[in-house]
């Protein structure tokens, strides 16, 4: 049944936040300007120590607090307050659409517990367009949907916390977010939300995210998601590519031959990509800076999945 056509759907949104003081209030507009109204508006606090909370104040929003010192704790503040019959998820530096909420609510049906939209990053600058190109592509993202715009709408087994909906009664049923968890803590939820339903992604829900990180934030988020993916253990396609750099570094001692091939394969994936990226954009300055941006992602989650599963295996063994 489309949510849509029988009556105005109650939504709350939620939105986590700590020291977001220059990006809340754009946020903020843009939720209240959608053509589809919140019945509510949550920002959650992390005890901001810069001006957020005043700042939110200025806009007809619910300002709470959370102790947990974490995202999934935000998450969950927002649930347990939430009025609606949906709560939707984004982020203080998201911008979304207009048409975001109505979008997100009108694709639930029988069956469907989540849904999730596109991510558009922007950004001013060679790394940033860089950075935001080489993410929207499987190679930068190993099939997920975060910081994508998909072309279809399909069933997916994840959706990103910036740009999700679900109904409230189902995340009650799971038992909410884990509030232990400051990464991967959408990816986690998502993953029991699954035992009750299908998850779904729709290209018409967008929000754009103004990372506007250079190069060595991006380093260090791709370190931290990889980090939080090992330190978690959740096993889905994007624990792929770490395990397989592993495998290539052994081959380097047990067949040389075969590791340097391996390695012409790797860079000639990377070329091509950022060829194909090059045409489309018909920027030829990428050819260095996205080949680098590739790179340094790979490394950094692999490094940072091992770093996380390393430290899991100390903490408690391998269950």
């Amino acid at each position: 049944m489309n949510a849509t056509k029988h009556s105005t759907p109650k939504v709350s949104v939620v939105v986590p936040v700590r020291n977001e003081a220059p990006k809340i209030a754009r946020c903020l507009q843009a939720l209240l300007d959608q053509t589809l109204q919140p019945c509510e508006v949550i920002v959650v606090d992390g005890h901001s120590t810069d001006s957020t909370v005043e700042i939110a104040g200025r806009f007809p929003v619910t300002v709470m607090y959370e102790d947990y010192g974490t995202v999934g704790g935000a998450r969950q503040v927002g649930i347990e307050h939430a009025q609606g019959d949906y709560v939707a998820f984004t982020d203080a530096d998201c911008i979304p659409r207009k048409d975001w909420l109505e979008n997100l609510v009108c694709e639930f049906d029988s069956g469907v517990v989540g849904v999730g939209g596109g991510i558009k990053n922007i950004g001013k600058g060679l790394w940033e367009e860089s950075i935001a190109l080489a993410l929207d592509t499987f190679l930068g993202s190993a099939n997920s949907v975060q910081d994508r715009v998909l072309k279809k709408k399909r069933i997916v087994k994840s959706i990103s916390g910036c740009n999700s909906i679900y109904q409230k009664e189902d995340l009650v049923t799971v038992g909410g977010f884990d509030v232990r968890l400051s990464i991967n803590e959408d990816t986690e939820i998502n993953t029991r939300l699954q035992r009750l339903g299908t998850l779904i992604y729709t290209p018409e829900a967008i929000v754009h995210h103004h990372q506007e990180r250079g190069l060595r934030d991006f380093v260090r988020r791709m370190h931290f998601f990889g980090y939080g993916r090992g330190a978690n253990r959740l096993w889905d396609m994007q624990v792929i590519p770490p395990i397989a750099a592993i495998g290539i570094l052994l081959t380097a001692f047990i067949a040389p031959p075969a590791f340097f091939a391996l390695l012409l394969t790797y860079v000639g994936i990377i070329g091509g990509y950022t060829l194909l990226l090059i045409t489309r954009t018909r920027k030829p300055e990428y050819l260095i800076s996205i080949p680098i941006v590739f790179i340094l992602e790979h490394a950094s989650y692999t490094f940072g999945f091992w770093k996380g599963i390393i430290e899991a295996i100390s903490k408690g063994g391998t269950s």
